[in-house]
């Protein structure tokens, strides 16, 4: 069952899929692909998951790959709404972006996971988004390490940027397929708080006192 209850998708990201046809296509598809991986997961698959025919779902998207394609646009959505007080000062509005933003890789992370360059060998457009798409988070991640740096929240050379960010990306896209094999009782909610605390273990050492404080309690929450 795809809902926030059974950790799959956060609610965030659920709020974005009505009871139609086309969204529950996308959402169910979206929670396969995470787990499977997209080159795995069939259309005939989806379909099945979804509760609709095969060629229902060949009405709505024509491929597997336009499929790919409406999940990038919302991933794009989704980010962008949750990321609207991106260039806030105070710590708190921060703290809570930080963790709006590792929502939203936890629910799109197939995107940034997988190797698509044999899938997507034959379309260069697709192919291309999904390279835009993970060049922008990476950059993003590594430009919220300087800003929360700027505001206070972190204390470290600014060098070290680059090379923590890239520690937090590893763990926000890997994270989930290490911790079903690792703790296969947890449910989805448990893994995502534990993969949580883990990337603010990383910062712990640069975090300020004010920030620990924030972070410990929205994990508590």
């Amino acid at each position: 069952m795809t809902d926030a209850a059974s950790g799959l998708l956060t609610a965030g990201t659920l709020d974005l899929f009505s009871q139609k046809t086309r969204d529950k296509i996308l959402a169910t598809s979206l929670v396969l692909f995470n787990q499977r991986g997209f080159s795995a997961v069939t259309t005939a698959s989806i379909a099945e998951k979804s509760g609709v025919l095969e060629g229902t779902l060949w009405y709505h998207f024509r491929a597997k790959k336009d499929i790919l394609s409406a999940h990038i646009v919302l991933l794009q959505s989704v980010f962008a709404r949750g990321n609207t007080k991106s260039d806030a000062t105070d710590a708190a509005t921060i703290i809570n972006g930080i963790f709006l933003s590792y929502d939203v890789i936890w629910d799109f992370r197939y995107l940034l996971r997988d190797d698509f360059n044999i899938a997507l060998a034959r379309d260069s457009e697709v192919l291309n988004q999904v390279t835009i798409i993970n060049n922008f988070l990476d950059q993003w991640t590594e430009e919220r390490m300087h800003h929360a740096h700027a505001s206070g929240l972190l204390q470290f050379e600014p060098g070290l940027a680059g090379d923590v960010s890239e520690i937090i990306l590893v763990m926000g896209r890997y994270w989930m397929d290490f911790s079903h094999k690792k703790y296969p009782s947890m449910d989805g909610l448990e893994l995502r708080r534990k993969g949580l605390s883990h990337i603010f273990t990383v910062l712990k050492p640069y975090l300020t006192i004010e920030a620990k404080s924030l972070i410990f309690d929205r994990l508590l929450n």
